[in-house]
């Protein structure tokens, strides 16, 4: 198992891969949308985002795209969690935390103090990212009405 940094021209793919995930990882949420996807997160990995893929004799199992953003309530560059995924045979098997813990370590190095995820409500990852430290600072509300 291998954890490396995507080289920039996997970036299209790894884009068009998180737009067919988007309903699964967003718990329903969202739809699957590759042009979502672009919208999304083209505009991190315009601002220095990458991708990190766990891969094992060429065959992808995951990735993470982690980036910078600038947090307006506290006047600071914080590092985010932009998508995380591990395909269904591949689960179970830490590679989501292993993805997690290499992006967390690639944020430490670049000097950042605070790194921030969204995750959905019900979403299995939730309990990984607490043992992993993180804390819930605010909650998003929803009234959907006709």
């Amino acid at each position: 198992m291998a954890i490396r940094r995507a080289h920039y021209a996997e970036n299209d793919y790894l884009i068009k891969l998180t737009g067919k995930v988007l309903k699964e990882s967003s718990m329903g949420y969202g739809e699957n949308s590759v042009q979502n996807a672009y919208q999304l997160f083209m505009p991190f990995i315009q601002n220095g985002a990458y991708f990190l893929v766990d891969e094992e004799y060429r065959r992808l199992k995951g990735w993470i795209l982690l980036g910078k953003d600038w947090n307006m309530l506290t006047n600071q560059t914080i590092g985010v969690l932009l998508s995380v995924y591990v395909f269904p045979a591949y689960r179970k098997a830490g590679i989501g935390e292993k993805l997690t813990v290499a992006a967390i370590e690639e944020l430490k190095a670049q000097g950042i103090k605070t790194i921030q995820l969204n995750i959905f409500q019900g979403n299995p990852s939730r309990i990984m990212c607490e043992k992993l430290g993180f804390k819930e600072v605010s909650t998003t509300m929803e009234l959907y009405v006709q």
